[in-house]
């Protein structure tokens, strides 16, 4: 016969929020409560299994192998856990619980903060999880909403585009001021450029002619996979970057960044709301995606003219 082992809700809640933070400090900022209470939950968790699940490292934490694979199947549990509340809820009309929330990266989390902030003030039965993260660092959960620029096939995922952005080449007036602004394409391989370490691995960039995509070489001055740093490293005069406009407006209407060679873009990138088919009749998501699309032109507009 079996032995039963008595597992608290709290406690998968606990362990699943601690891996997906990467450590103690994150996790009880982002549950409200203390290092010490999600330490001895996990401890508890961990004398109850008789397993190790967490191990500390240089950088934090990180699962054992068990460890692993039991976070897997507690993150189908709690989700279980959330469809069978928001179908209790349904009955009742209600809108409530946690909504997990995944951004692309901090400049968007900073240009739809407004929005989200709205959000959570018209529903306060909902408490909003936001992460930020790349859609590279996977960690092993899905979010209730994913806000991104799209990556080509997005397979898996139910998305619902918000918004075209134009790639822009853009440089700080010190950096053109000290290096000259480059007036045809060819000249770009006199520049220096900051290049997305995922898209610009040719080192250059594809960019517009006569409607025709044509690749140029930059000098590479600094690559990186964070939209943010790139960002910083062109308002710093290091270079130039291209980056869809929705994430400089901010920027350039601050004299930070200027445009350079102003329609010889990059490609058209959506920004999204994404989610997975399972999450297509939770209330919550609903929610949130017709919150967005009533301020669509709202969202619009605002990047346009910032």
């Amino acid at each position: 016969m079996r032995m039963k082992v008595d597992i608290e809700l709290a406690d998968l809640q606990a362990f699943a929020i601690v891996v997906e933070s990467g450590g103690f400090t994150e996790a009880a900022r982002r549950l409200g409560t203390t290092k010490s209470v999600l330490s001895r939950r996990v401890s508890v968790l961990e004398q109850r299994l008789g397993a190790v699940l967490l191990e500390r490292v240089a950088r934090g934490i990180r699962t054992t192998e068990v460890g692993a694979v039991y976070y897997a199947k507690c993150v189908r549990i709690l989700e279980s856990v959330d469809a069978a509340s928001d179908f209790v809820a349904s009955f009742h009309n209600l809108i409530r619980g946690r909504l997990r929330v995944k951004l692309g990266n901090d400049v968007l989390a900073r240009r739809l903060a407004p929005f989200l902030h709205a959000f959570a003030a018209a529903y306060p039965q909902i408490v909003l999880d936001i992460v930020v993260a790349s859609p590279s660092a996977e960690d092993g959960s899905d979010p209730d909403v994913a806000i991104r620029l799209l990556q080509g096939d997005e397979e898996g995922w139910v998305c619902l585009p918000l918004r075209e952005c134009q790639e822009i080449l853009c440089a700080s007036p010190d950096y053109l001021a000290t290096y000259g602004a480059p007036t045809s394409l060819r000249m770009l391989a006199d520049h220096d450029g900051l290049l997305d370490a995922w898209r610009d691995t040719r080192g250059g960039w594809e960019l517009s002619v006569d409607g025709q995509s044509h690749f140029f070489r930059v000098r590479e001055r600094l690559r990186s996979t964070s939209a943010d740093r790139l960002i910083q490293a062109a308002e710093a005069g290091l270079g130039i970057t291209l980056q869809p406009d929705c994430l400089v407006t901010d920027a350039i209407a601050a004299g930070r960044l200027t445009p350079v060679l102003v329609g010889h873009g990059g490609a058209q990138r959506t920004l999204a709301a994404l989610y997975t088919p399972s999450r297509r009749n939770s209330k919550k998501v609903r929610a949130l995606l017709t919150f967005l699309q009533e301020r669509i032109g709202l969202l619009s507009s605002e990047f346009r003219s910032a």
